[in-house]
């Protein structure tokens, strides 16, 4: 990958029918290293007999096609991604420009981060047609995958569509996480980037982390990084880094309207990110934060002009 983490993980379990979980990063180089990956495990993307989806992030589900193209494999993906992808994209970039203005973006920058955010969009499609899709899972209702028993826990907050899957390797109960539980960090609360729900990925994260905590397994195969034996620390973890994040967008907005003055979120993006590049992407979870922090009581906010303005109660 060419941001952080850098990398990116697909699973293959061998067997009788092989399944590949996720399918790495779009683009050529994620291309060349699927297939170096498969066959230094002595296999070919022709050989994969099932395909499953964490989530439709492109560095998991950048390279269907390519397993698409050698062979048929049976795709397994969530049912929210159909209510994605089956939205208008129009509609969405409406949606998508009206939350940036409100999250205080103007002129070039609104425009630049509305084509980009419709870009991911586009590219997320064009990853996994949904015309390639055979099966659609629904959480809690436990799936049969090559001979083996998956459940499917949901897991919102990183992304709106992401599921991870319980199931059994040997002796052990293992989890194929996705973007949860991950060790050592947390996957960032972009939920669903910019449309109207980008303010639900906070309280959808904290869901879907509360969910799995009733859940104990003995290895995790997570998107990225190493994979662990520590889940239950994992969840934990990710849980204390959320509450963190809120009390230090907090911290930040009481320093920020010291003079009396109200601040927008990307006013307070650039308190946090101390404006690196990735500045707009990293929006989104600081509007998620503060819609947290507002139904807690904790901020207010007032619309002005299409503008969103927050001060600390």
């Amino acid at each position: 990958m060419e941001w952080p983490p850098n990398h990116t993980v697909a699973y293959l379990v061998d067997g009788d029918e092989p399944l590949l979980v996720d399918a790495g990063m779009y683009g050529n180089r994620g291309q060349e290293e699927l297939l170096a990956g498969l066959e230094a495990c002595g296999y070919r993307p022709a050989d994969i007999e099932h395909l499953l989806v964490t989530h439709t992030h492109v560095d998991h589900v950048g390279q269907v096609r390519t397993v698409l193209e050698a062979g048929d494999p049976t795709v397994y993906a969530p049912t929210r991604v159909r209510k994605c992808f089956d939205r208008e994209l129009g509609a969405v970039a409406t949606e998508i420009e009206r939350n940036l203005a409100e999250a205080g973006l103007e002129s070039e920058a609104l425009e630049t981060a509305v084509d980009r955010f419709c870009e991911i969009k586009g590219d997320m499609r064009t990853a996994l047609p949904l015309e390639c899709v055979d099966v659609w899972i629904d959480a809690g209702e436990r799936v049969d995958i090559a001979g083996r028993e998956f459940e499917p826990i949901y897991a919102p907050g990183h992304h709106v569509t992401h599921c991870c899957y319980g199931t059994t390797l040997g002796e052990d109960d293992v989890v194929f996480a996705g973007d949860m539980a991950i060790e050592p960090f947390r996957a960032a609360a972009i939920h669903s980037n910019f449309d109207d729900h980008v303010s639900d990925g906070i309280d959808a994260y904290f869901d879907a982390l509360d969910r799995l905590e009733a859940y104990s397994f003995d290895r995790v195969y997570p998107g990225h990084g190493p994979v662990h034996e520590r889940y239950a620390e994992a969840i934990t973890d990710a849980q204390t880094d959320l509450e963190a994040r809120l009390k230090t967008c907090v911290d930040n907005l009481e320093a920020c309207t010291a003079d009396g003055d109200a601040a927008t979120a990307m006013e307070l993006d650039a308190e946090r990110v101390d404006e690196r590049p990735d500045q707009v992407q990293q929006l989104r979870e600081i509007v998620a934060i503060l819609a947290t922090l507002e139904r807690r009581g904790r901020v207010r906010s007032s619309l002005e002009d299409g503008v969103r303005f927050y001060e600390p109660v």
